[in-house]
């Protein structure tokens, strides 16, 4: 008797498990848009990465007036709720990138820190029921 209430337990626990596990594997996120300028202009073909302190990043590509919506495990769902360190680069999405050449990074019109994301200067806050619409301007 105490078998069967112990095995029924354990499968009642695993259902439990199971069913707060949708497609995103229990994977909150929440929706992030923005816009990135450069010099004052939208800036169209930035590969936008917002990495959270634990857990999945997401991205997502500036279009031509600098907007960018957010992706982690499908299109748009947005990104984990939390503090990300978020970093800028281009997107060489609709061409191959140009061979960088012996010991040379790949070209970017942004210092390299923005590509890094322990050196970058942006970090942002996401929060769950927040407008999450982020402005970046880079002014170098």
């Amino acid at each position: 008797m105490i078998r069967c209430m112990l095995i029924g337990l354990g499968l009642a626990a695993v259902l439990i498990a199971l069913a707060g596990c949708g497609r995103s594997g229990g994977l909150t996120t929440v929706k992030v848009t923005g816009t990135v300028t450069h010099k004052g202009k939208p800036a169209q073909g930035v590969m936008v990465m917002f990495t959270p302190e634990t857990g999945r990043p997401a991205s997502g590509i500036t279009d031509a007036s600098g907007r960018f919506v957010l992706s982690t495990l499908k299109p748009g769902d947005g990104a984990m709720p939390g503090k990300h360190a978020v970093t800028l680069t281009e997107s060489f999405q609709d061409k191959p990138p140009p061979m960088p050449g012996m010991g040379r990074p790949l070209p970017s019109r942004f210092p390299p820190q923005y590509g890094d994301p322990k050196k970058t200067p942006f970090t942002r806050e996401v929060q769950a029921g927040g407008k999450n619409d982020f402005p970046f301007d880079i002014a170098e």
